[in-house]
């Protein structure tokens, strides 16, 4: 005991307060003044050893449970206190513990799991909160909505009761005792929720686990489909419709091809035989009785003979307009530039005496039906080699460009061309610019052309001028979907 009655904490209690890591000090049990502290004390509170000894307890005291540092900071605060004797004289002993660190984090998930509930109770949604063997736990305002129980009926309840499979053959049979869903092994599935009179609606589950330490715990959320549902269910509907749609007009198409295809026959062969009758009687005639008929009547035989062989022409390329509609086409790779030399070089051998300039571009491929292109590659040049035909400087050109990044392949030539206006017009059946009796022809020729890069997803077009010359386009395939758009000359 010290000269002024406090306690010598060094002489009497040496083992209770040095090196101790814990706050601790002494008090009188009446008054509650602080007779004697620790070092520890010392340092955590930021008090003097004098001004502990000039305090009562209660002035350290904040709230129930907390203190009040030197600096303001509160604390949180556990209090062991004993009653003990220190040099005859009664004491309490009292040992602090610090347990702001984990008070705060006590508080902060006590926070976290009101606002969890409170965004459960809000959801639109219904939400079921289980336990590790599927047993209900929560069940919010709108599961109680959708499903018909109140909260309470369905506490305990295991889940299994609530939502089932959506395919009838991956339930359980003899009821849904002992069967656990997957729902804990996915993150996302399609099931059917059972409401309390039995009837169903299809939901889409998703399933978040939560960390709880020891107890495990899963928050379902349930999305009513049932509008998602029968929309997938209308649209199978639609697409059975129209599959049965197509396979009608295919049934229709299929009688169209025969009808046309018997039309083709009948115009081979009924067609053909009268007109050879009445060609090959005219020249019978003209030869048998020749000399004997008036000039007049010549011409008309040689009138006659002649409209039956442009007759016949007409007839070959209806047909053969025909057969383009018709056949069957293969897409291969296509060399344009030798196909396009090979057609010049067949038209340049039925005309000996002809002198044109020729310039084809070297390195042209494209992808579609050899056989058609040639079709349409020879329609177009042949009406160029006709249609400079009367020039001594003819010039024929094969060549390609690109358009909104799409191949295009031209023939341009410097012959008798057209006029723009009429432009449209070439590509209709029987339509002519020029005069059958300047140029020969049916008019079959481009709409066979048209109908060629039709087939094959694409398109085709001129431009000329009268007296000027002609340029004819035409692709393959169709213009791909780009943003940027690349600017062509012709």
């Amino acid at each position: 005991m010290s000269d002024d009655g406090m306690l010598d904490v060094a002489e009497d209690i040496p083992l209770l307060f040095a090196g101790n890591p814990l706050p601790m000090w002494l008090c009188d049990p009446g008054s509650l003044s602080i007779l004697a502290v620790n070092d520890r004390a010392v340092a955590l509170y930021g008090y003097s050893r004098g001004e502990f000894l000039r305090m009562r307890v209660g002035d350290l005291a904040s709230d129930q449970g907390r203190h009040c540092l030197r600096s303001g900071r509160i604390i949180d605060v556990e209090v062991a206190s004993e009653p003990m004797e220190v040099s005859g004289r009664p004491a309490i002993l009292m040992v602090i513990h610090d347990v702001t660190s984990r008070k705060e984090t006590e508080r902060a998930l006590a926070r976290s799991e009101a606002q969890r509930k409170a965004l459960i109770e809000s959801a639109p949604d219904p939400i079921i909160t289980i336990d590790a063997a599927g047993r209900v736990l929560e069940f919010n305002p709108a599961a109680e909505r959708a499903f018909g129980y109140r909260r309470e009926a369905v506490i305990g309840a295991l889940l299994v009761d609530l939502v089932v499979p959506a395919d009838p053959r991956e339930r359980p049979h003899g009821g849904l005792a002992g069967w656990r869903p997957p729902i804990l092994e996915r993150k996302r599935l399609e099931m059917q929720a059972v409401r309390a009179n039995g009837t169903g609606f299809p939901v889409e589950v998703a399933v978040t686990r939560l960390d709880d330490g020891a107890e495990q715990r899963c928050v379902v959320h349930l999305r009513d489909i049932s509008d998602q549902t029968r929309a997938e269910e209308g649209l199978h509907e639609l697409n059975t419709e129209l599959e049965e749609r197509v396979r009608r007009r295919t049934v229709q198409l299929q009688a169209v091809v025969d009808e046309l295809e018997a039309f083709s026959y009948s115009v081979s062969h009924d067609l053909r035989a009268p007109l050879r009758s009445i060609d090959g009687f005219s020249q019978a005639l003209a030869e048998d009785a020749g000399t004997a008929l008036p000039e007049a009547a010549r011409r008309h035989l040689d009138r006659i003979r002649a409209a039956t062989q442009r007759m016949s022409h007409l007839i070959d390329d209806l047909l053969s307009l025909s057969t383009v509609s018709l056949a069957r086409m293969t897409r291969e790779h296509i060399d344009i530039t030798g196909l396009a030399g090979a057609i010049l070089i067949e038209l340049a051998g039925h005309s000996a005496n002809r002198s044109v300039h020729v310039r084809i571009a070297p390195g042209m491929s494209a992808s579609g039906d050899p056989r058609l292109v040639r079709v349409a590659l020879e329609n177009i040049l042949t009406n160029a080699w006709k249609f400079t035909s009367r020039r001594e400087d003819a010039s024929i050109e094969v060549g390609q460009t690109l358009r909104d990044a799409t191949q295009v392949f031209y023939v341009r030539d410097n012959g008798v061309g057209f006029d723009a206006t009429y432009a449209d017009k070439l590509f209709a059946p029987f339509q002519r610019l020029h005069d059958a009796s300047e140029f020969p022809g049916t008019g079959i020729g481009l709409a066979t052309v048209r109908r060629i890069v039709q087939r094959h997803g694409g398109r085709v077009w001129a431009d000329g001028q009268t007296a000027r010359g002609a340029c004819f386009y035409f692709t393959l395939e169709e213009a791909p979907r780009t943003e940027s758009r690349k600017e062509w000359a012709s």
